[in-house]
């Protein structure tokens, strides 16, 4: 049975279609719409995701989407899912759910100023087929797998901070070619802060201190890594450099070939 949020929640939509009376759970925001949030949504089940960005924007408006197994057969919902294309979700916090911010579709995504937390995967998902994606002052926080995964071409990460993950901070696919991330923090996970296995992407001014393995692992090829820190990891600070460029970054220790 789907469970329905009890709160009526004030919606700002502009489109095609009509006005909704109430945001549920598994509300569908489509092309030229636009939704504002002035309440908490959730705790969101039954359904598969809390919100869908079909094409539309949605300003959570401070508010959280949050998820729980309240049925008890131990799945849980996506948070906020942004698919077909030119997606936005800006300015709140996802709770408790699968994953927290998903990215399919056609790409072109824009995400701003969301936090996600204690999902029960990863923090940020985007698929390999979708690429283009902006998110700008994201954070990921105390998510059970990877905070972020990139597993697209093209995207760009710009002061996104990851920490105490259980497992990696970002981790960047094999699929995944070209991306950039600009002034990534990514402290305190629970195995590597930031893992790169693609090819080709580039990685700005990063801070990846205290991660319990690998504060920079470099598996792929042609990655380019300039400037920032990674200190006091458990391992290595710096590891996989042959292949790749790594300049100006603050390290103690490394694989010999980053030394």
């Amino acid at each position: 049975m789907r469970f329905l949020v009890a709160a009526v929640l004030a919606v700002v939509l502009m489109g095609p279609s009509a006005a909704f009376a109430q945001v549920a759970c598994g509300t569908v925001v489509g092309k030229g719409e636009k939704l504002t949030l002035t309440a908490d949504l959730g705790p969101c089940d039954g359904v598969d995701a809390g919100i869908v960005v079909a094409g539309g924007s949605v300003d959570l408006g401070g508010r959280t989407v949050s998820c729980a197994d309240l049925d008890g057969d131990g799945d849980l919902p996506l948070g906020v899912v942004l698919t077909d294309k030119k997606s936005k979700l800006r300015n709140g916090t996802v709770i408790g759910c699968s994953d927290g911010v998903g990215l399919g579709g056609d790409g072109k995504h824009v995400v701003t100023g969301v936090t996600v937390r204690d999902s029960g995967q990863d923090g940020f998902d985007n698929l390999p087929s979708t690429g283009k994606c902006k998110l700008i002052d994201v954070t990921a926080i105390g998510n059970a797998d990877d905070g972020m995964q990139l597993r697209g071409d093209k995207n760009k990460v710009v002061r996104g901070v990851s920490t105490d993950n259980g497992d990696d901070g970002i981790e960047i696919w094999e699929s995944g070619e070209k991306n950039k991330l600009i002034d990534f923090r990514a402290e305190r996970n629970q195995d590597e802060g930031i893992l790169v296995l693609g090819s080709k992407n580039k990685i700005t001014k990063p801070t990846a201190n205290q991660n319990a393995t690998v504060g920079i692992d470099l598996n792929g090829t042609a990655n380019k890594v300039s400037g920032g820190s990674a200190q006091s990891n458990g391992v290595y600070d710096l590891a996989n450099c042959d292949g790749n460029k790594v300049k100006k970054v603050a390290f103690t220790t490394a694989t010999p070939d980053c030394q």
